[in-house]
C-alpha cells in the first residue's frame, strides 16, 4: 500500500493518462473503483487505486496487502500470493512511477 499526494486533478484526466501510459494493461473503472490489471483475472496482477481528486490524494493497494487474510482463510491461495510477492510489488511500483509521471507530486 502506498499513499501519494499530488496537486488537485480531474479523475477523467487520470483515467485517460493511465490508459495512454499503460496500453498493455486493462484499466477498469467500474462501481467507483479504479484498477490497473494485467490481462485476464489474476490475483497478483491487480493494483487498486483509491483517489480523492479534489484533494490530490491517491492510495494504491494490492492483494498482497491482505495476504494474511488469504493465508488464514484460504491456505493454498495465501501461499500462492506470498510466493508471487516480488512480482506484485514490482507491478505496483510500475503503476506508482506512471502516476508520478502523469501527475505533479507534492514533495
Amino acid at each position: 500500500m502506498q499513499n501519494l499526494q499530488f496537486k488537485p486533478f480531474a479523475k477523467e484526466y487520470l483515467i485517460a493518462g493511465l490508459r495512454e501510459k499503460f496500453p498493455q494493461y486493462k484499466i477498469q473503472t467500474g462501481m467507483g473503483t479504479l484498477q490497473v490489471r494485467t490481462s485476464g483475472f489474476t490475483i497478483t496482477g491487480n493494483v487498486a487505486i483509491k483517489c480523492k481528486p479534489e484533494q490530490g490524494k491517491i492510495t494504491t493497494s494490492t492483494n498482497l496487502d491482505m495476504a494474511f487474510v488469504y493465508l488464514f482463510f484460504m491456505l493454498p491461495l495465501g501461499i500462492y500470493i506470498l510466493a508471487k510477492q516480488a512480482r506484485t510489488k514490482q507491478f505496483e511500483s510500475e503503476v506508482v512511477a506512471g502516476l508520478k509521471q502523469l501527475l505533479e507530486p507534492l514533495d
